[in-house]
């Protein structure tokens, strides 16, 4: 780390160390948790000892492998801050929904070289109610785009010179995605099959020219698609 990184810790530190409700954790490039505050320790049961130094999707999901949709991979990306609803997978095997703000910090190259997050626990009932309160804002803004493009059966997407067309059904899909949800939970939260979703997947990577669920959340994030 250089110099202006370890100021830049130290202030971290000084600020978020004893913050009373407030979980936060710098992650390395390489996944890894370089520094965590002892609330987010709190969070996923975990002691500091067993945070510091050890892959993030190890940390708080519990994988051996970097998550589908990474939040750090999309920071680093897009350059920009990035919000989203997560689970956590805690040692006694209880899930646990938090909102995840993740943003940027640069190296004097402008490239970003670590990512700040802080999670905000969600209890069920505030994560169900925030997320039907999603649902509808998001399809609400869909009617309004469709209304003012008077297109009635599809919302037009540029990419550059190519228009990408998505219907109503793979943009919403593609939003659900961006959030980090799994295919089950997609098809659970919109009420239509497994399969159905599956085939929807299929058809927004085919559309947006992608092989895997990180890289179409790039994209809509990219492209404004919230």
């Amino acid at each position: 780390m250089d110099l202006s990184f370890d100021t830049s810790l130290n202030l971290f530190k000084a600020v978020f160390e004893n913050a009373p409700d407030i979980a936060v954790n710098i992650l390395n490039k390489d996944y890894t948790v370089l520094w965590s505050n002892r609330v987010m320790a709190a969070l996923v049961d975990k002691p500091l000892s067993e945070m510091i130094g050890k892959p993030c999707y190890e940390v708080w999901r519990r994988r051996t492998t970097p998550c589908p949709v990474c939040l750090l991979r999309i920071v680093s990306d897009t350059k920009e801050p990035c919000i989203m609803e997560r689970w956590l997978d805690l040692p006694n095997k209880e899930r646990r929904h938090a909102e995840v703000k993740a943003y940027p910090i640069f190296d004097r190259d402008g490239s970003v070289k670590h990512v700040f997050e802080i999670l905000i626990p969600l209890t069920e009932k505030k994560r169900d109610d925030r997320l039907r309160r999603k649902y509808i804002e998001s399809l609400e803004e869909t009617v309004r785009q469709l209304n003012a493009a008077g297109d009635a059966d599809r919302q037009e997407i540029s990419k550059g010179e190519q228009e990408i067309a998505l219907t109503i059904r793979e943009k919403e899909i593609l939003k659900l995605i961006t959030r980090g949800f799994s295919n089950k939970e997609i098809a659970d939260i919109l009420l239509i099959s497994r399969d159905t979703v599956k085939t929807h997947v299929k058809s927004i990577f085919t559309k947006l020219a992608v092989t895997d669920r990180t890289q179409a959340a790039v994209w809509a994030t990219a492209h404004d698609v919230k």
